[in-house]
């Protein structure tokens, strides 16, 4: 006769509870693993972008990227990109050109015009990756998005005189004016508007949202640490609200340097000061965003 073996039940039970016990060294281990991979694509997306910085910023007179056109009508501005012309581009779509890989499927010239994935020409998903941090591969559109442009002093490129399609607040900015390029911040993860609101009361992420609380809001204009509430400029200026550094990473934001070097730092070194509350303020420093390494807030007086 042959004898069966098998396992006893006691047996069993120790083989599961050793398993669940590797389950719960591994299962952290591997997270963290994808959330530095995660932040090591997004540096390297970063240095790309930077290139084309570089490269917009030398095929168009020393003079750096608008953060956006101002809008004129339902033609205006529009401006020709990697793929096609496109109506009122961010900086990321209007240096795509330089990046070389364009930024949307079907790019759409005027305002109202549908394009393939019904979407309108102002406000279209990028589709390619590299415009899209990793760590939130959904915030995909071009108004709300990932990476956020220190547009008060390097592009801000509103209108003071909406009679006047050129008297832009703050561009054109040439290259020289910026006199400490690896300690001025080019673009760097943002959060949006949210980041007036605490923690615990901004709403999650939503493509075509308008909403001041929602994380990504405003995502493409980085505000800087410092901005007069009063008298300064903010991408949520007509509700005084303002955006910041988003801690994706690790508690880190990954960001990109004028000089085209990239890396991660903390909310609080690149100045930002937080209210009680968790709510950013507007009282921080602006010495790694002013260009001269000088605490100083743009002001509308302040001209090119």
């Amino acid at each position: 006769m042959t004898r069966r073996t098998a396992f006893t039940l006691i047996e069993l039970v120790v083989v599961i509870a050793i398993l669940a016990g590797l389950i719960a060294v591994l299962v952290p281990s591997l997270t963290s693993a994808r959330k530095q991979a995660r932040s090591v694509k997004c540096l390297s997306q970063l240095r790309v972008l930077g290139q084309g910085l570089v490269m917009y910023s030398n095929e168009n007179g020393d003079v750096f990227v608008p953060s956006r056109m101002s809008k004129v009508d339902a033609c205006n501005w529009f401006a020709d990109i990697a793929g096609g012309r496109k109506y009122r581009p961010t900086f990321l779509a209007k240096m795509s050109k330089s990046v070389g890989l364009p930024p949307f499927d079907d790019p759409k010239s005027r305002k109202t015009e549908i394009e393939l994935h019904d979407q309108t020409g102002d406000r279209q998903d990028y589709t390619a990756p590299i415009y899209v941090c990793p760590a939130v591969p959904n915030w995909t559109d071009e108004r709300n998005g990932s990476y956020g442009y220190n547009y008060q002093f390097l592009g801000n490129s509103r209108l003071s005189d909406s009679e006047d399609i050129h008297s832009f607040k703050n561009w054109p900015i040439v290259t020289t004016r910026i006199k400490a390029p690896a300690a001025t911040v080019a673009v760097a993860d943002c959060m949006g508007t949210a980041a007036s609101f605490p923690p615990r009361e901004r709403a999650e992420y939503d493509n075509n949202s308008r909403d001041d609380d929602r994380l990504g809001n405003e995502g493409f204009n980085l505000d800087p640490p410092s901005v007069d509430p009063g008298d300064g400029e903010m991408a949520g200026f007509e509700d005084q609200l303002r955006t910041a550094a988003d801690p994706r990473h690790s508690k880190r934001a990954n960001l990109l340097w004028v000089d085209t070097h990239a890396d991660s730092q903390s909310v609080e070194s690149l100045g930002d000061r937080s209210n009680p509350d968790g709510s950013i303020g507007f009282d921080g420093d602006n010495t790694l965003w002013s260009g001269v390494r000088r605490d100083v807030a743009w002001m509308p007086e302040i001209t090119p």
